[in-house]
């Protein structure tokens, strides 16, 4: 995802980002190895703002309890002679990070040694856009142009030289050992064509291309010291929905996409005769041979997603069964046990959740999620995860909403066509979300019998790095102050609690606990009994 942005609204977020930062910094930790990790992402003010800024938001990522950052590398960004259709030549040799320019890497080198300094990892998500002298045929459109039929032998040799850059022996530069290969192609933004006439049928062409980068991308990593036994290898990073209408900047649904990256129909055995041809598949249906040609469909350490449903609650359920937002991602695991079954493979890939959000009205008049809601939506969603065993990582994308388009009018659509999904509005003033993210606390039955239990759930974000805290499950009524009802102390591994604790009659529930700076509370959350 992409964000514009204008220079105004970056001089008044990055003031108020270091007010938030001073008072809200907390003592750095080691980072920790648990069941999910918290992600964030927000490339503008991880890349391509000045190092203060960058520092200044690490810090406040630190504060949220934050462990990981999802960061984009766009081939394009470090390419030489992106807008050249001709290749470079000379010295360049594109497996070599040297012949990059060192403008490229300077973002990806400052910000995975900063959030080393803080204890938070780094993924690098590989990805178009790409130079245009690595793209194959023209495209109908210019805008598709920087992803159009990247080729593959191409994108293996700019995997590998980011690979080596971060293999921990190169410059003295930090090891990156979190990746995953390409995000959205089933989105024609990131990968065209999704679809293409031929010989009178319209069929799907990203699948097959994006078989190819992950053969590519995966055998890259390996060869530059990145082998799955040591680093994680993601794959997907889908995007939730698409259209079951076909065409070349038409999206593609993620299931009937899932099962034409591994090679199935949707019986879920082996493509066969035009669809498989069509599709670069064996025609033979030989397992062994596609087992061992795609290492990276099966051998990957997970699959990403981005189970994103803007207007709807995270426990709405898709009406098209091809979709799959979080209220739905038992589609998306059973499809995937499906597909690596059909080719003799038992695995059950974990899911990482690499992106996820909520735009908000305001600031946005075209969107019907309030700032209140975000905070209730991003908390059920994180319990929602919770319960799924696979699910290894959650994520937050955004920690500042996108400024409106400069390029349109305030009464033109486009204007607001940018991500409001922030945890801040874009002049830095915390939405409610900001407190909710970093305490979450959902309760997934909040009306009661008077005297019976209420199971409330929670998280500690800040201490998921490690340390135990004691934290206070507090009640109010309609007057007075909050008292508390039940102590837990949070699991030491990840920061989550649960209680079932007896609330003396309809009020509020809150997660109360003390940080190195003082008080922290959830957000409040109405139970009623009767």
């Amino acid at each position: 995802m992409t964000r514009p942005t204008t220079s105004r609204a970056r001089a008044l977020a990055l003031g108020l980002l270091a007010a938030l930062a001073l008072l809200s910094a907390l003592p750095t930790a080691a980072l920790a190895d648990h069941a999910q990790q918290s992600v964030f992402q927000d490339d503008q003010f991880l890349l391509y703002e000045p190092t203060l800024t960058v520092i200044r938001t690490l810090a406040v990522l630190k504060t949220l309890g934050v462990q990981q950052v999802r960061v984009t590398v766009k081939w394009s960004t470090i390419a030489p002679d992106p807008l050249s259709r001709r290749r470079p030549g000379g010295s360049f040799n594109p497996i070599f990070p040297s012949s990059y320019p060192a403008s490229g890497w300077a973002p990806y080198d400052r910000v995975i040694a900063l959030a080393q300094r803080f204890g938070i990892a780094v993924e690098l998500n590989l990805t178009a856009p790409g130079p245009l002298w690595a793209m194959g045929g023209r495209p109908p459109t210019t805008r598709a142009a920087d992803h159009w039929y990247p080729h593959p032998s191409d994108f293996l040799a700019f995997v590998f030289a980011v690979g080596l850059r971060y293999s921990g022996h190169y410059l003295g530069l930090p090891r990156v050992a979190l990746w995953s290969i390409w995000n959205e192609p089933n989105q024609p933004g990131w990968l065209s064509p999704q679809s293409l006439r031929i010989r009178g049928r319209v069929r799907p062409i990203a699948p097959r291309l994006y078989r190819d980068y992950v053969r590519a991308g995966y055998s890259a990593l390996y060869f530059s010291g990145h082998p799955s036994s040591t680093d994680t290898i993601l794959i997907g990073e889908l995007a939730p929905e698409g259209y079951e209408t076909s065409g070349f900047y038409t999206a593609i649904t993620p299931l009937p996409f899932l099962r034409d990256v591994y090679c199935v129909n949707g019986r879920y055995r082996p493509l066969s005769g035009a669809s498989a041809r069509a599709l670069g598949c064996p025609r033979s249906g030989s397992r062994t041979r596609f087992v061992r040609d795609n290492p990276g469909l099966f051998d990957a350490s997970g699959f990403a997603h981005h189970p994103y449903y803007f207007f709807h609650p995270p426990s709405y359920s898709a009406p098209d069964p091809n979709f799959a937002p979080i209220a739905d991602l038992d589609r998306l695991e059973r499809a995937l046990d499906r597909s690596l079954r059909a080719w003799g493979s038992r695995r059950h890939l974990p899911i990482y959740l690499t992106e996820y959000g909520y735009q908000t009205r305001p600031p946005d008049p075209y969107e019907v999620v309030t700032p209140a809601e975000q905070a209730g939506y991003l908390n059920q969603a994180d319990y929602i995860a919770w319960r799924d065993r696979r699910v290894r990582s959650v994520a937050q994308f955004l920690l500042l909403d996108s400024p409106p388009d400069p390029r349109f009018t305030p009464q033109e659509f486009g204007y607001w066509d940018t991500f409001q999904t922030g945890l801040l509005f874009a002049n830095a003033t915390p939405k409610p979300a900001y407190a909710a993210y970093r305490t979450p606390v959902w309760i997934p039955r909040p009306r009661f019998r008077r005297g019976s239990p209420v199971f409330v759930w929670g998280q500690v974000r800040p201490a998921s790095s490690g340390a135990r805290v004691q934290a206070a499950i507090q009640w109010k009524g309609g007057r007075g102050a909050f008292r508390t009802l039940a102590i837990v102390s949070t699991q030491a591994r990840d920061g989550y609690l649960t209680a079932r604790v007896r609330p003396p009659g309809t009020g509020l529930i809150r997660i109360a606990w003390s940080s190195a700076r003082g008080p922290v509370a959830s957000r409040s959350v109405r139970v009623r009994a009767g």
